[in-house]
């Protein structure tokens, strides 16, 4: 638990703490966050009352594995990317923007508290209204991003067995935290006699999606699950016999985005398939293609004017980019285990990898 004297030291000038309240622990205790209640100690009034304080102390380990070290750096991209990429968001993907600290590079990230405006966590399995709603955000999150890599070359962080303890500077060379790199414990798990279909693709998938990733890539958030979504209206009212007033006035659910531990380069069909094969409701993919539609048109409406056009990404090139998506994410699961909607993801992965198999010259393995 954090000191109060510790913490109001940490503020900028312009903050006074009246208190604190701690409102979750990090996962296997590597730090605590913090809802800060404030009193402007400056003018103008106008600033916020509460701010969130994520706070990172890890626990001291005489043997310091991959795991360790992911989490350790995980957390020194979050703060990057907060400090560095949130700013360009537009305001309809929202994220929470950082306030710098007194001790900014010692473990702590001072955010917005956006609970006000969405009030609404996600807790099971989301409708349409919202499985949309995030959809949009996603794609307006890539859209802002999209070819990063080829338009600024930026600070990259690499996966955690080639870290050699240099400063953390960028996001992940690699986003998501379920990429191979970073997984082939969980690989070795893999009963390769149950997914003797799969087994052949694995490297390939991985080698295809990171060449695709030079032409197509963009900034993915790399952990996209209902308990990092939080949204403007309640999700579930449909589920509790509140029918919806359907008033002129009534504005559409807005989503915002927060834990950002594996935000790199990737290909946004990585994000979309890990949130709708773990977050959605089962009978929404029996549309899998309106929704990957109303993704990719979204897309190309975020895009910048100068981008925005159906050749900057065709959608039978996000179709291609979708199938990688859809059969890496299956890898992961058939070394650590199966959840959320793993009948429609595996069905969907053996119906890919059997239109592969019959057709292995197909384009994207093949690219020089």
């Amino acid at each position: 638990m954090a000191d109060g004297h510790a913490i109001a030291s940490l503020l900028p000038a312009e903050f006074a703490l009246q208190s604190f309240t701690q409102i979750a622990s990090l996962w296997s205790n590597y730090g605590d966050v913090y809802r800060l209640h404030l009193t402007p100690s400056i003018p103008p009034q106008s600033l916020p009352r509460t701010l969130i304080l994520k706070s990172i102390h890890p626990p001291s380990l005489i043997d310091t594995d991959e795991s360790h070290i992911r989490k350790l750096l995980s957390y020194a991209v979050e703060r990057w990317f907060y400090h560095h990429y949130a700013s360009r968001l537009p305001a309809e993907v929202k994220v929470a923007q950082a306030y710098a600290t007194t001790a900014d590079d010692d473990g702590n990230l001072l955010l917005e508290d956006v609970s006000a405006d969405y009030p609404f966590p996600a807790r099971g399995s989301l409708g349409k209204e919202s499985t949309l709603a995030v959809m949009k955000w996603l794609a307006g999150f890539h859209a802002t991003f999209f070819r990063v890599k080829v338009k600024e070359n930026p600070s990259l962080v690499p996966a955690p067995k080639h870290w050699r303890n240099e400063t953390v500077e960028g996001v992940w060379k690699r986003g998501l935290y379920w990429y191979l790199e970073t997984r082939r414990e969980e690989l070795g798990w893999m009963d390769v006699d149950q997914h003797a279909l799969l087994v052949p693709w694995v490297e390939k998938v991985n080698e295809a999606i990171d060449r695709e990733i030079q032409a197509y890539g963009t900034l993915v958030h790399g952990d996209v699950k209902g308990a990092n979504i939080i949204f403007s209206r309640d999700p579930y009212a449909h589920r509790r016999g509140k029918q919806k007033v359907q008033l002129a006035s009534q504005e559409d659910i807005q989503c915002a985005l927060y834990d950002f531990q594996y935000v790199g380069l990737g290909l946004g069909t990585l994000d979309l398939v890990y949130f709708l094969a773990t977050s959605t409701e089962s009978n929404l993919l029996s549309a899998e293609m309106d929704l990957l539609q109303f993704y990719h048109s979204h897309f190309l409406a975020s895009l910048p004017s100068h981008l925005n056009s159906s050749n900057t990404y065709p959608f039978n090139t996000f179709i291609d980019h979708w199938e990688l998506a859809v059969v890496d994410w299956y890898r992961f699961m058939a070394g650590w285990g199966f959840w959320g909607n793993d009948v429609w993801i595996t069905k969907r992965a053996e119906e890919i990898l059997s239109k592969w198999n019959s057709n292995p010259t197909t384009w994207i393995f093949n690219k020089s």
